[in-house]
């Protein structure tokens, strides 16, 4: 079983509805690197994995996630490192099993690639479920909705 969710930082002013992005625009920088941070909750099969320190931004885990389970198609390694806390996630593949180790905190997983395949989906669309929903004028944002996913409809 996997229990993930993002958990919007309290000190982020980003999930505000009254905030207003410096810029007229957000980029690809602003959603990986500077705003919607949240902590991550992460237990795979009741091995803790979350991160509760300093909040990474939401888009920026979840296209973490999606880089490691493509790179995963042709390779059997890869190590991802989270863009502000430098978090490292290393992914081993063997046939349909995913062997996933942390060194903050320390831990190590094995998950199937289908339930990674679905963390991915399910990172990908809370990350904008979030975000669009604390700023629904962000749900036309050509590059949230073309890099991480379309809102759900709800």
């Amino acid at each position: 079983m996997i229990d993930f969710a993002f958990e919007p930082r309290a000190d982020d002013d980003s999930w505000s509805p009254d905030w207003r992005p410096p810029a007229a625009d957000l980029t690809a920088s602003d959603f990986c690197l500077r705003y919607f941070k949240a902590d991550l909750r992460l237990v795979v099969h009741g091995v803790d994995l979350g991160v509760r320190l300093l909040g990474e931004p939401v888009v920026d885990i979840a296209l973490l996630l999606d880089h490691a389970v493509r790179e995963l198609e042709t390779s059997a390694d890869i190590a991802v490192e989270a863009s502000l806390t430098q978090h490292v996630y290393s992914f081993h593949r063997e046939a349909s099993t995913v062997t996933l180790t942390t060194e903050w905190p320390p831990g190590k997983v094995e998950l199937s690639w289908e339930e990674l395949r679905g963390l991915v989906e399910r990172a990908k669309a809370e990350a904008v479920r979030l975000i669009t929903t604390a700023h629904p004028e962000l749900r036309a944002h050509a590059w949230l909705r073309e890099t991480v996913g379309a809102p759900s409809a709800a």
